[in-house]
């Protein structure tokens, strides 16, 4: 408390201060008021927002200046109310304010001070801009949503789970593998452990609670899993410990992907050696016998599709010498002898590279058996193996996924945004010399001529508000539109769009009846972009409204707002459509875009526009009736 009566005494003098120091050097924005609520001080940060760098504000009303009309009286008086509070109970709220730059929305924190010594009271609030919170936050979310559509077309199940096995995130082909759903491991109703077989699960447990209290470790193993329905299901499963950086909670992460084929070939393998060729043939996996001496005896279809050659290229040739790549050729070959030596028991599965026809490595997960006659002697191993280089290459890309979207999006935007400029400036010549073609500045024209330029100029002026639409969509997308708000008249404006599509209403023969009252007050908005809105509004109206229709435009005053109808007798949409057509890109189906042209920009940008100057924009329609367009706009004060 000390130290802000001190920031206070330090504040009323307008020479330099340590207060001022620290509000300049850390950009806070801070502002005092008196009991009048004029402003006592007001932090440097401050001025350059609100007025501009250098400018004084002292004595100025903070809320008839700075806080918006149709909030300020509740502002108002809840700040009067802090002044029946100790100067401990600050409140915090958020709430708009009129800066340079247009109308954003801040977060509130006021404090009560009092100063005993001189029987004053002040109110101290400090600043947090929310608008950019929120577009950072949306940015994450757009984000999230792409991660996991990735996620959950992964083939197979990707989860992490604490101590208990409680499971915090499941993802991938749960219900094909499982049998359940998501929301029945997220909920607790089902636990990985309710699932495996009674046999493997204290393997399972054993492995698990490694994978959560070591640190760093990893480890791979198969297992028996209880499909809802109660099939019996092979899973490989994949897990590694992984720690928050924020709470040092430890957890354990989980990649399982369905080898019940591969188990099940297995399986025929052994049970059934005399018709060894025919199921081989149809089974999904590579399989394959090498013999003592290293040589390849038995090898199926698979595994010579993989390979890349025919049966008979490959039988009797040595494995490792010819499939093996030089890098993993020595060590495996060694492992193999310890093998057939008895001297080592080949592991349950072994992930390896092979070396195709082509010279391409293949990553293959092996399973290998040792093969014995009747007298126990070992005569080779056979293998089943599935080859998983796409699935390594998608778990790279999986970690990946996140900052290869926001690369994406980058270019993406840095393209439309030179894409649209590169085309504004030649299209800047061709529209002007076709006005003067078609005007007969630069000498008469024929008929045929006439109709060629009035093409030209038509498509020329199409083109522009196609480009100024990407180049908006841009600005938006990156944050950076501004807006300027000054008094605007709706009738002048309706006027100016209506004259400039004459032509047009003509061509198409449409009645257009406008009822704006001459008395009508003037809206607060931007005299660049609100046109935009209505040019917009009202061609569409045009466009879809058949020969011999009409089309009514009618303002009228509504509190301190002026409500704008547009309503014409058009095709209409549908009330299935009516909920998506303010959405990005949005267009009804590909016919009408063929018949009528279009790029699904045109409604977004105008509610982005609305929203912009605390307005509302809606649409009310019925097929082969009509439709009809709201607007509501602040009354300019």
């Amino acid at each position: 408390m000390d130290i802000l009566h001190s920031l206070f005494k330090d504040l009323e003098n307008d020479t330099f201060s340590i207060a001022s120091f620290c509000f300049e050097v850390t950009g806070a924005m801070a502002v005092i008021l008196d009991k009048s609520m004029c402003i006592q001080y007001a932090s440097p940060r401050t001025s350059e927002i609100l007025a501009s760098r250098g400018i004084h504000l002292k004595g100025i009303d903070w809320f008839e200046v700075f806080v918006p009309a149709k909030v300020r009286d509740i502002i108002r008086d809840k700040c009067y109310s802090l002044f029946a509070e100790p100067f401990f109970s600050p409140i915090e709220f958020e709430s708009p304010l009129i800066t340079l730059y247009g109308e954003f929305s801040y977060i509130w924190k006021v404090y009560h001070v009092k100063i005993p010594e001189k029987g004053t009271s002040s109110l101290f609030i400090i600043l947090k801009d929310s608008s950019n919170l929120r577009y950072l936050a949306e940015q994450v979310r757009r984000m999230e949503e792409k991660y996991t559509c990735f996620i959950q077309n992964f083939k197979g199940i990707l989860f992490q789970a604490d101590h208990s096995f409680n499971i915090d995130f499941i993802a991938g082909d749960i219900q094909k593998i499982t049998g359940y759903e998501k929301e029945d491991f997220l909920s607790g109703k089902v636990k990985w452990t309710h699932l495996l077989h009674s046999d493997d699960l204290s393997s399972f447990i054993l492995h698990a609670q490694k994978a959560i209290h070591v640190s760093g470790y990893s480890c791979e193993y198969n297992y028996r899993l209880v499909h809802k329905d109660g099939q019996l299901k092979w899973v490989n499963i994949h897990m590694h410990n992984s720690c928050c950086r924020d709470s040092n909670h430890q957890f354990i992460q989980a990649i399982v992907y369905d080898i019940s084929n591969l188990k099940h070939t297995e399986e025929l393998l052994i049970k059934e050696k005399n018709k060894v060729h025919q199921y081989l043939d149809v089974a999904g996996s590579l399989i394959g016998v090498v013999n003592t001496d290293m040589e390849i005896t038995l090898v199926n279809k698979k595994a010579c599709e993989v390979l890349g050659y025919e049966e008979h290229e490959v039988l009797g040739k040595n494995w490792f010498d010819t499939f093996l790549p030089e890098k993993v050729r020595s060590i495996t070959k060694e492992n193999y002898k310890k093998i057939i030596s008895g001297e080592m028991t080949p592991p349950p599965f072994m992930e390896n590279y092979v070396l195709t026809r082509a010279g391409e490595e293949r990553l293959i997960l092996w399973h290998d058996v040792v093969l014995k006659d009747e007298s126990g002697r070992i005569i080779g191993t056979i293998s089943s193996g599935e080859d998983i280089t796409e699935r390594k290459k998608k778990e790279v890309e999986l970690a990946k996924a996140y900052e290869e979207l926001r690369s994406i999006d980058k270019m993406k935007d840095e393209f439309l945004s030179t894409l649209s400029h590169e085309l504004k400036t030649p299209l800047i010549s061709i529209k002007g010399y076709s006005e003067l073609l078609d005007e007969g500045v630069l000498g008469p024209l024929n008929t045929k001529q006439k109709k060629a330029t009035d093409a030209i100029v038509r498509n020329s002026v199409r083109l522009k508000r196609l480009i100024d639409s990407l180049l908006f969509l841009n600005i938006v997308n990156a944050g950076k539109a501004k807006y300027k708000f000054d008094p605007v008249s709706l009738k002048d404006t309706v006027d100016q769009v209506l004259n400039s599509l004459d032509s047009q209403i003509k061509q198409s023969r449409i009645k257009v009846h406008c009822n704006i009252p001459s008395s009508i007050p003037m809206v607060k908005a931007d005299q660049d972009y609100m046109p935009q809105v209505l040019l917009h509004i009202i061609e569409n109206s045009v466009k879809f409204t058949a020969a011999g229709g009409s089309i009514f435009i009618e303002v009228m005053r509504e509190s301190d707002r002026l409500h704008l109808q547009v309503k014409d007798t058009g095709i209409g949409i549908s009330q299935a459509q009516l909920g998506e057509i303010f959405k990005k890109f949005y267009q009804i189906d590909g016919s009408m875009t063929r018949r009528y042209g279009g790029t699904g920009l045109g409604l977004y940008i105008c509610k982005t526009i609305i929203d912009a100057h605390g307005g509302q924009i809606w649409i009310e329609s019925e097929e082969h009736v009509g439709t009809t367009v709201h607007i509501t706009l602040p009354v300019y004060q």
